[in-house]
C-alpha cells in the first residue's frame, strides 16, 4: 500500500535490539555479577584460610546446599516453619489491620492507644521468649506469639500512615451525600489506605520470617532455626552456611509473592515508573 509515493509496511514486527534485551534485563544482570563476585571471594577467602570451621570451602558448601532442598528432614522442617509464620501472620494481620484502621480514622482512638502500642513495640522481640514459653509451653505457641508481636507492628503503623494519607475531601464528599460510617470505611478509608496496608504486609511477613528463626533457636525442639542449631552444635559449618543461604531465598521468595499481590490488587500504581519493587 502506498500514500503520497511512500509505502507503508503493514504487520511489520519491530524486533527486540540486544539494547532493549541489557535495559529491560539491566537490574538482574547487575545482580548475577554482584553475586559472582561474592562467590568468588568466598571461594577465594575460603582457600586462604584453609579454616572449614571460620569459613567452609565454596564448592562443598554448594553440594550441601542442593543437597538440602532434597533432603526429606530439611524440607519437613522448613515446611513447618512456613506453617508457624503464615499462622503468626494471619494473627497479626487479624489484629493490626483494624487497630491501624481505627487508629488512623480517629483521633480519640489514636490518642488512647498509640502510647501503649509505641510502648510494647519497644521491647526487644528476645526479650517475649521467657515469658511466651512460660505462657505457651515449648512448640508452636511461644514461636507463633513471637511471629505475631514481630509482625502486628508494621501492620498498625503502615494502616495508619495509609489512612492519614487519604485526602479529607473525599469524606466531605462522601458526607454530603449521606454515606454511612459503614459507606465511608468500605469505600474510602480501605481502598484508600490499601497501598500502605500492602506494604506493611511485606514488611510483616519480613520481620516474621526473621523473627521465627529465632524464636526457634530456643524455644522449639523443631523446625528450620532449629536445624541452624543442630549445625552449630555440630560444627557443621557448611551445613549452617547451606541453612542460611536457604533461609534468605525463602524469605526472598515469600516478599517476591507479596509483591506480586501487590502489584495486581494496586496495578495503577506500577504504571509509567509511578512504583516500583
Amino acid at each position: 500500500m502506498e500514500r503520497n509515493g511512500s509505502e507503508i509496511p503493514i504487520n511489520s514486527k519491530v524486533g527486540l535490539t540486544l539494547g532493549d534485551i541489557l535495559d529491560k534485563y539491566r537490574g538482574t544482570c547487575y545482580t548475577l555479577i554482584i553475586v559472582i563476585i561474592l562467590m568468588s571471594s568466598w571461594y577465594l577467602a575460603a582457600n586462604r584460610i584453609q579454616n572449614t570451621l571460620l569459613l567452609p570451602y565454596f564448592p562443598e558448601t554448594v553440594k550441601v546446599f542442593f543437597t538440602a532442598w532434597v533432603d526429606p528432614k530439611i524440607m519437613s522442617n522448613l515446611a513447618l516453619t512456613l506453617r508457624r509464620v503464615f499462622t503468626g501472620f494471619i494473627y497479626a494481620f487479624i489484629i493490626g489491620i483494624p487497630a491501624g484502621l481505627l487508629m488512623g480514622y480517629s483521633q480519640t482512638a489514636m490518642q488512647a492507644i498509640s502510647p501503649i502500642m509505641n510502648s510494647v513495640r519497644q521491647v526487644p522481640i528476645m526479650a517475649w521468649v521467657p515469658l511466651s514459653i512460660i505462657w505457651f509451653g515449648l512448640g508452636d505457641g511461644p514461636t507463633v506469639f513471637l511471629i505475631t508481636m514481630s509482625a502486628v507492628f508494621p501492620l498498625v503503623i503502615n494502616t495508619i500512615a495509609g489512612v492519614h494519607g487519604i485526602d479529607p475531601n473525599y469524606y466531605h464528599a462522601a458526607r454530603s451525600m449521606g454515606a454511612t460510617l459503614p459507606d465511608i470505611i468500605h469505600d474510602i478509608v480501605v481502598p484508600g489506605a490499601l497501598p500502605s496496608i500492602l506494604t506493611g504486609c511485606r514488611l510483616a511477613m519480613g520481620f516474621g520470617w526473621m523473627s521465627v528463626i529465632c524464636a526457634e533457636f530456643i524455644a522449639t525442639s523443631a523446625g528450620f532455626g532449629f536445624l541452624m542449631v543442630e549445625a552449630q552444635v555440630r560444627l557443621e559449618t557448611a551445613q549452617l552456611y547451606a541453612l542460611m543461604i536457604m533461609s534468605g531465598l525463602v524469605g526472598f521468595l515469600i516478599d517476591k509473592g507479596f509483591l506480586t499481590i501487590e502489584k495486581k490488587l494496586t496495578s495503577w500504581r506500577y504504571k509509567d515508573g509511578i512504583a516500583g519493587s
